[in-house]
């Protein structure tokens, strides 16, 4: 059985969205992720440090950095939820940038799934998610200067905070929002 043909259930569902899953990651997923994202210069000019990734070094940033089990936080494997076709990651992961214990929202999508919307279907679920289910007191977003993803981080209402060097990300914009803030823009 290919990794998606299995259930959703059997890889941790984390976020469910109108178009979208997002899962935890199992092994199958390492090449194809590897495919997708890592190995792809187009992809990886805005991601980590701007590179693309040989196949050992992408398996050890997956396997350092992805949620392989039932936890609700970490990056996780983004797929299309009618065919399970992977199409990138996403997840909210700990990070202190802003000097405070804060989560990380992001996402990174295939070429194939750019144009689509699915950033800001993800994005928007991961604030949702973050804020509701977490508990988050505020979310944050640091990336390097892209224009579609600023427009999507702006219409997610997150807003520019600072700039600021990442080791081994290199310079970043942060973009963030407040629990107050999002749950005030929310319809009742």
């Amino acid at each position: 059985m290919s990794p998606v043909d299995k259930s959703a259930a059997e890889f941790g569902t984390i976020i469910v969205t109108e178009r979208l899953l997002l899962r935890a990651a199992c092994d199958n997923d390492i090449p194809l992720l590897q495919s997708k994202i890592f190995s792809v210069p187009d992809v990886m000019q805005y991601v980590f440090s701007g590179i693309a990734l040989q196949s050992d070094e992408s398996e050890a940033l997956i396997r350092q950095h992805f949620n392989f089990g039932e936890g609700k936080t970490g990056l996780s494997v983004l797929t299309e939820k009618t065919s399970g076709a992977v199409l990138g990651f996403a997840g909210l992961y700990p990070c202190d940038i802003l000097g405070r214990d804060d989560f990380e929202i992001g996402f990174v999508l295939a070429r194939e799934a750019w144009g689509r919307g699915l950033a800001s279907e993800i994005g928007a679920a991961q604030l949702a998610f973050g804020f509701q289910e977490l508990g988050c007191g505020r979310l944050a977003l640091a990336y390097p200067e892209n224009v579609p993803s600023r427009r999507t981080i702006e219409k997610l209402g997150m807003r520019h905070v600072t700039d600021v060097s990442i080791s081994g990300r290199g310079p970043r914009r942060v973009y963030a929002i407040d629990a107050d803030e999002w749950h005030s823009t929310r319809p009742e």
